[in-house]
């Protein structure tokens, strides 16, 4: 086999390594976007939680100044 038959051959393989690793990626970004999603619900209760307990802090500092 010749120099550009196996330039060929490496060439083919790594691009079709690169397609395979691109639908993974797609696929791993969609399921953890879907995730993200459906807690989203979640996050901002929790988000919401932790604000409230940290402007109640903040408040009682205020008043002992």
């Amino acid at each position: 086999m010749g120099f550009w038959d196996t330039f060929v051959k490496v060439w083919q393989v790594r691009t079709s390594v690169q397609i395979q690793e691109d639908f993974e990626r797609g696929y791993r970004e969609s399921i953890e976007r879907s995730n993200t999603l459906r807690n989203m619900p979640d996050i901002i209760d929790e988000l919401d939680n932790k604000n409230e307990a940290w402007d109640e802090i903040l408040e009682k500092k205020r008043n002992k100044l």
